[in-house]
C-alpha cells in the first residue's frame, strides 16, 4: 500500500468494519478494487439446560455473531461479514446470493475445535460421516450431495483431492487457521464439478501487519489416552511476514487395532516485493498413522499411514486501481502405504497421488457498481497403486483438465446485486462441459429483509476410485441442476435474526458411494433449512438450526445413503463472569439409512440405522491475560451410536488443557 502500513490479520469478529485480508493481496488506498469493500424436543432436561451454555453456530446467510466481550461503550453497529469463497473475491455475504456460514478464529478457540471435521459439525445442513473413531475415513454430505461434491480450498487455492475425490477431512488440523468459510450453495461455475454441493475455504493465519510477534503453546489430555500438543508463532519483520503452526496428536481408542497418531505442520511466508506486488509461500505437511479395525471387530488388523505434502507459491499483483491479478501454483503429494496383516488377506498396498495445479485469476473494476472476474485453471493428477491384494488391482492413471471461467458482479443499487458466472472445462478423459450460475440478492431498505435466490448447472466427472478401484471405467460424468431461495429477517434492532431457505439438487447419472458400479439415471436431494440467531447482549448468544432433507434414487425409489431426514443443531455461549466462558453444542440426527450386503447374493440393501443425540460442552477460564485453562466433554449423554454402519463412534470423553500466549 502506497504510504500506508500493511493491513492487520484481524478475524471478522475483530475487524470492526475493516475489510479482511484478500488472501495475500498487496494493500492499496481505498480506490478501484479496494473502494468496493465495505461482511422436535428431546426428553433430556439436563441436556437442554446444558445446551444453554454453548457457542456460536452461524445460521443461513446471517452476519457473523459478535464475540462475547466486555460491554461496549456505545450501541453496537451491525457490520457486514466479508467472504471470499462464494465469488472468489471479497464481498459482503448479503451480496453473494448464496448460503454462507463463517467459523471465526474466536469460534475455533472458544469451542476448542482441533480438526476441520469437528468444526464442520456445527454447520447447518452439513453431515460429517466418519468410520468410527478420529483418524478414520471421513466424508461430508452437504445438503444431500456426495462427499466429493464439496470442494476444499485453502486461501482460495484448490486443495488436490484424494483417490476417491473429497479430502482427508478428519486429519486437517486447525492450528494455523484464521477462519473457515462454508458456501452451502452450488458453485461449479467458479470452482468446477467438485463444488456441486458447495465450497469449504480455510483461510490461514499470517503475521502480516503485526507490530510484534505472537507465540502460543498448548496442551490437552484426557480420555482414551488422548494427548495433543501444539506450538504456533507469527509475526512480521519489515516487508517479510511469517506464520507457523505445529501439532502432535496421540490416542488409544477402545477397539482392537485402533491406535492413532497425527503430526501436522502448516506455515505461511510472505514478502511485500513492492507496493503493488505481494508474494507468498504456503507449505503444509501431515503424517498420520494407526490401526484400521474395519467393520468386523477382531478380524482385520490393517495398518494405514497417510503422508501429505503441499507446496504452493503465489503472487498477487495490483496492476492498477481497476485490475488485480493472482497467479498460484500448487504441488501436492499424498502417499499411503498400508499393510493388511489379517489372516484372510496379508496384502501390501501402496498408493501415491501427485497433483499439479496452476490457477490464474484476474479481477477488473469496470464501474463502481460492476466487477468482472475471469481466470483459467490447469490440473494434472497422477494416481499410482501397487498391491499384492486380490482386491482393487493396480492403478497407473493420469487425469488432466483445463478450465476457463468468467463472472460478473453487478450492484445497480446498494440493496440489489446480480451475479452471473459461466465456466468451460476440457477433460482429458471425458467430453468438455459448460456450467453456469445465476444469482440475485435484495435487501429491503426499510424492513432490512434479505431475499436471495440462485440457480446453477454442474458437471462432475467420476473420481479415480469410481473408475478404477472396485469401480466401473464406463461411468459417465454426473450432471446436476441446483437451485435455492431464501429469506432472512433481522429483528429487535438486529439482536434476533430468523431465516428460511429452500433448496433442490436434480441429478442425472448420479454416482453414489460407497457403491459406484453404475450411474443412477435420476436422483434428487431437496429440503428446507431454518435458522435463528439471538444475541441480546455481549454476555449471551444462541443459535439454532433445523434441516429437513429428502434425498432419493428416483429410479429405484430408495433413500440415498447416510443422509438424515432431520438434523437439529443448538449452540449457545454464556459469559457469567469476565474470565469464565461456558460453551456447548447439541446435534440431533434423525432417520438415516446405510447399506448392508446380506447373503446369499450380497446385493446392497438399504437398512435403517439408529438416531443419535450428541452434546458437547466446554468451560474455559482465563487465569491471566496470557494463560487459559479449560475442560471439555464430548458425547455427554454417553450415547452408543454409529454414524457409519458397523463402525462404533466414541462414547463419553472428558479432556482438559492449558494454553499459554506470549
Amino acid at each position: 500500500m502506497k504510504n500506508q502500513s500493511p493491513k492487520s490479520n484481524a478475524s471478522p469478529s475483530q475487524a470492526q468494519g475493516r475489510s479482511l485480508p484478500s488472501l495475500g493481496t498487496a494493500v492499496r488506498p481505498p480506490s478501484g478494487l479496494r473502494a468496493l469493500r465495505s461482511s422436535t424436543p428431546y426428553s433430556q432436561g439436563a441436556v437442554l439446560s446444558l445446551s444453554l451454555s454453548a457457542s456460536i453456530c452461524l445460521g443461513v446467510c446471517a452476519e457473523a455473531p459478535q464475540p462475547i466481550s466486555a460491554p461496549p461503550t456505545s450501541p453496537p453497529t451491525v457490520l457486514p461479514t466479508l467472504v471470499v469463497a462464494a465469488t472468489r473475491t471479497e464481498v459482503p455475504v448479503e451480496k453473494t446470493a448464496a448460503s454462507v456460514s463463517v467459523i471465526s478464529r474466536a469460534d475455533i478457540e472458544a469451542k476448542h475445535y482441533t480438526t476441520l471435521d469437528e468444526a464442520l459439525q456445527s454447520v447447518p445442513g452439513l453431515v460429517v460421516a466418519r468410520n468410527g473413531t478420529p483418524g478414520q475415513a471421513t466424508s461430508v454430505f452437504l445438503r444431500g450431495t456426495e462427499s466429493n461434491h464439496t470442494l476444499l480450498t485453502i486461501d482460495g487455492r484448490r486443495a488436490p483431492s484424494m483417490l476417491a475425490g473429497g479430502y482427508d477431512w478428519g486429519n486437517l488440523a486447525l492450528d494455523n487457521i484464521e477462519r473457515i468459510e462454508v458456501v452451502r450453495s452450488s458453485n461449479s461455475a467458479l470452482h468446477g464439478g467438485d463444488a456441486i454441493g458447495g465450497v469449504v475455504n480455510l483461510i490461514t493465519r499470517t503475521g502480516r501487519g503485526l507490530k510484534s510477534p505472537e507465540h502460543e503453546v498448548s496442551f490437552e489430555g484426557g480420555s482414551f489416552n488422548q494427548f495433543r500438543e501444539s506450538v504456533a508463532s507469527r509475526g512480521a519483520i519489515g516487508r517479510f511476514d511469517y506464520s507457523l503452526g505445529l501439532s502432535q496428536f496421540n490416542a488409544e481408542y477402545p477397539r482392537d487395532n485402533n491406535s492413532y497418531r497425527r503430526t501436522g505442520v502448516r506455515t505461511s511466508l510472505g514478502w511485500e516485493t513492492t507496493q503493488e506486488i505481494y508474494s507468498d509461500l504456503k507449505v503444509a505437511y501431515s503424517l498420520s498413522e494407526g490401526g484400521s479395525p474395519g467393520a468386523l471387530p477382531g478380524v482385520l488388523t490393517d495398518h494405514l499411514e497417510r503422508e501429505s505434502v503441499t507446496v504452493s507459491p503465489g503472487i498477487t499483483w495490483e496492476v492498477s486501481d481497476v485490475w488485480q491479478s493472482k497467479l498460484f501454483y500448487t504441488f501436492d503429494n499424498q502417499f499411503q502405504p498400508s499393510f493388511d496383516g489379517g489372516p484372510d488377506f496379508g496384502s501390501l498396498n501402496r498408493l501415491n497421488v501427485a497433483a499439479h495445479l496452476v490457477d490464474w485469476q484476474n479481477t477488473f473494476i469496470v464501474h463502481d457498481t460492476w466487477k468482472l472476474t475471469a481466470g483459467t485453471l490447469w490440473q494434472d493428477q497422477a494416481i499410482d497403486r501397487t498391491t499384492t491384494s486380490l482386491f482393487g488391482g493396480e492403478i497407473n492413471q493420469n487425469l488432466q483438465a483445463l478450465s476457463g471461467y468468467a463472472q460478473s458482479q453487478w450492484s445497480p443499487t446498494e440493496a440489489l446485486a446480480f451475479i452471473n458466472a459461466i465456466r468451460f472445462d476440457a477433460y482429458s478423459d471425458y467430453a468438455s462441459a459448460v456450467t453456469w450460475r445465476q444469482g440475485v440478492s435484495f435487501r429491503v431498505p426499510e424492513a432490512k429483509t434479505l431475499l436471495f435466490a440462485n440457480i446453477a448447472r454442474s458437471v462432475s466427472p467420476p473420481t479415480a476410485q469410481d473408475l478404477y478401484f472396485f469401480g466401473n471405467p464406463d461411468l459417465k460424468p454426473e450432471r446436476a441442476l441446483s437451485w435455492e431461495a431464501g429469506i432472512e429477517q433481522p429483528l429487535l434492532d438486529h439482536q434476533l435474526s430468523a431465516s428460511i431457505t429452500g433448496f433442490q439438487h436434480l441429478y442425472h447419472d448420479f454416482i453414489q458411494t460407497p457403491i459406484a458400479l453404475a450411474n443412477i439415471p435420476n436422483a434428487s436431494s431437496e429440503g428446507i433449512e431454518f435458522a435463528l440467531r439471538y444475541t441480546p447482549n455481549p454476555y449471551f448468544s444462541a443459535n439454532a438450526s433445523y434441516t429437513y432433507l429428502s434425498a432419493y434414487d428416483d429410479i429405484a425409489n430408495v433413500r440415498l445413503l447416510r443422509r438424515p431426514r432431520h438434523q437439529l443443531g443448538l449452540d449457545t455461549v454464556i459469559k457469567p463472569m469476565d474470565k469464565l466462558t461456558l460453551s456447548s453444542g447439541l446435534s440431533w440426527i434423525v432417520d438415516r439409512q446405510d447399506a448392508t450386503f446380506p447373503p446369499p447374493d450380497f446385493t446392497a440393501t438399504n437398512v435403517a440405522i439408529d438416531d443419535y443425540l450428541l452434546v458437547r460442552s466446554t468451560a474455559a477460564y482465563q487465569i491471566t491475560p496470557h494463560v487459559e485453562v479449560w475442560v471439555r466433554a464430548e458425547n455427554m449423554l454417553d450415547q452408543q451410536y454409529e454414524v457409519v454402519l458397523g463402525y462404533p463412534a466414541l462414547r463419553l470423553g472428558v479432556y482438559g488443557g492449558v494454553r499459554v500466549q506470549f
